[in-house]
C-alpha cells in the first residue's frame, strides 16, 4: 500500500480510501484511533474527513464480527491492507439494505485497485461476494461475542459479572456515541440545536448547532466542556467548596478541573498533577482559562507514585490538602461505545493489572489529605475488580484505617443512558 501520510496529502484521496489507510495503519501500528483521526491533515475536512471518520471507526467497531464471518472465507489470514478494505466494507454492508450490496462491492472492488495488486483485487472479488451471507450466519443467540463484535474473553468475563444484563452491555457498546456539551453557567443563552437532558447542565449537540459560531466561543471563554454526563459523578462526590484547596491526581486534560473551578464559584486553589507528555499542554490551556486572581491553578508534571511533600514544598505549595481527587487509569471498559477501539487494545490481563496499579495510586493520593479532608476514588470502568474492590482492599489496610468510605455512584451505561464510570467518596477521620 501507499505511504498514509503521502496518500492522505492528495485532494483525490477520498474518505473510503482514507478509512482503510487508517484502519491499516491501526492494525499494523500502535497508535489508538483517536490519535490516527487526530493525525489526519488539517485540510482534510468536510464530507471527506466526516466519511473517513464514519468509516474507519465503523470499522473497527464491527470487527470482530467481520472477521469471524471472514473466517471461514479464507485459509490465511489477509495481510494488513486488505484485511481493512475487508473490515472497511463488512461494516458497510453491515450498516445497509440488501439491495445495496452490489453497489458497495462494487465500489470496494474497484477502490481497490489503486491500494493492492492485481491477484488481491481478484481475491477481494471473490471474498467479498460471498461475505454478506457469512455476515447473516452470525446471529446472537448462538454467537454473542462475534454478533456484537466482541472479543471472546470480555465476554464470557461479562456474561459472569454482569448475568442477565450483559446482552445490553453489549447492544450499548455498539451504539453511535452521543456528544454532549455542558454549560456552567445557567445565564447563558443557549444556542439553538442543543437538545436538553435529564442531566442539568447537560445537552446533545444535534447537527444543526455550529461549532465555529454556536459552540467554539462558548468553549474558548470557559463557559462550557465537551463532556459525557458521567463524568459529573466524581466532582459531585467530592463537592469542593469555596476557598479550599484541590489536588487533582492524573489531571489530563483537566476536564474535572473545569467542574471542581465552577463548584468553588471561582475561589481556592487547584493543583493538578500528572506524568509530563503531550497532555501537558492540553491542561496547561484549560487551567489558563480557569485562572483568576482568586483562583490559583498549578501543575505539577510529575508521577504520582514518585510524588512526595519535598516535590510540595519545592514549588512552594502546601503538602495536605482538603479535597483530593484521583481519576485513576484504568481499562476504560465503560467508555467503549466511545472508545471503541478498546475492544482490540484490551486483554484479560490488563484488567488485574489496572487494579494493582489502581490500588498503588490510591495509596499514595491518601498521603495528601488532611485530617477531616476528602478524597475521591474514580475510574470509567465497570468492573468491580477496579472499583469496590480497589476501594475495600485500599480501606483494608493500614493506611487506609484512617478514611472511611461515605457514598459511591456506579454508572453502568445500559441504565443510566450514558458513560459507564466508577466514583467513591472517602472522609478521612
Amino acid at each position: 500500500m501507499r505511504s498514509i501520510k503521502f496518500s492522505l496529502s492528495r485532494k483525490s484521496t477520498s474518505g473510503w480510501e482514507a478509512a482503510v489507510l487508517l484502519t491499516e495503519a491501526y492494525l499494523t501500528g500502535d497508535q489508538k484511533a483517536d490519535q490516527l483521526l487526530d493525525g489526519l491533515p488539517e485540510d482534510f475536512i468536510g464530507d471527506r474527513r466526516a466519511a473517513c471518520q464514519s468509516l474507519f471507526l465503523g470499522a473497527l467497531r464491527h470487527g470482530h464480527r467481520s472477521r469471524a464471518a471472514l473466517k471461514g472465507l479464507m485459509r490465511k489470514k489477509a495481510k494488513p491492507g486488505v484485511e481493512a478494505i475487508l473490515l472497511v466494507t463488512g461494516y458497510e454492508l453491515l450498516d445497509a439494505e440488501s439491495e445495496r450490496y452490489p453497489k458497495i462491492i462494487h465500489h470496494a472492488v474497484e477502490c481497490s485497485k489503486a491500494l493492492v495488486n492485481r491477484f488481491e483485487q481478484g481475491f477481494l472479488n471473490a471474498v467479498l461476494r460471498k461475505l454478506p451471507d457469512a455476515l447473516g450466519q452470525i446471529v446472537p443467540g448462538t454467537a454473542p461475542a462475534a454478533y456484537f463484535s466482541h472479543p471472546d474473553w470480555l465476554v464470557a468475563r461479562w456474561q459472569k459479572e454482569f448475568l442477565g444484563s450483559y446482552t445490553r452491555l453489549l447492544e450499548w457498546n455498539q451504539g453511535i456515541p452521543t456528544t454532549y456539551l455542558k454549560i456552567y453557567d445557567p445565564k447563558i443563552e443557549r444556542p439553538a440545536g442543543l437538545e436538553a437532558t435529564d442531566w442539568p447542565q447537560f445537552y446533545k449537540i444535534s447537527g444543526h448547532v455550529s461549532w465555529k459560531d454556536d459552540l467554539l466561543p462558548l468553549l474558548n471563554q470557559g463557559n462550557a466542556y465537551i463532556k459525557d454526563p458521567s463524568t459529573r459523578l466524581a466532582p459531585g462526590l467530592l463537592a469542593p467548596q469555596p476557598g479550599e484547596s484541590v489536588l487533582d491526581l492524573c489531571a489530563a486534560p483537566g476536564g474535572k478541573a473545569y467542574d471542581m473551578a465552577h463548584a468553588m464559584e471561582g475561589r481556592g486553589q487547584i493543583i493538578a498533577v500528572d506524568l509530563p507528555g503531550k497532555r501537558i499542554g492540553r491542561l496547561q490551556q484549560n487551567l489558563d482559562s480557569l485562572q483568576s486572581p482568586d483562583l490559583i491553578c498549578r501543575i505539577i508534571e510529575s508521577d504520582l507514585l514518585e510524588l512526595s511533600a519535598d516535590t510540595f514544598e519545592a514549588h512552594k505549595l502546601p503538602t495536605a490538602y482538603d479535597a483530593v481527587m484521583l481519576d485513576a487509569p484504568c481499562s476504560n471498559t465503560g467508555v467503549v461505545q466511545r472508545r471503541t477501539d478498546v475492544k482490540w487494545r484490551l486483554q484479560a490481563k490488563d484488567i488485574e493489572a489496572c487494579a494493582q496499579l489502581q490500588l498503588q495510586l490510591l495509596h499514595s493520593a491518601a498521603r495528601f489529605v488532611r485530617p477531616g479532608g476528602r478524597l475521591v476514588y474514580s475510574t470509567c470502568s465497570i468492573e468491580e475488580a477496579e472499583n469496590r474492590a480497589v476501594v475495600d482492599a485500599f480501606l483494608a489496610s493500614k493506611s487506609g484505617s484512617k478514611f472511611r468510605l461515605e457514598a459511591s455512584e456506579i454508572s453502568y451505561p445500559w441504565e443510566t443512558g450514558h458513560d459507564g464510570a466508577g466514583a467513591f467518596l472517602l472522609q478521612r477521620t
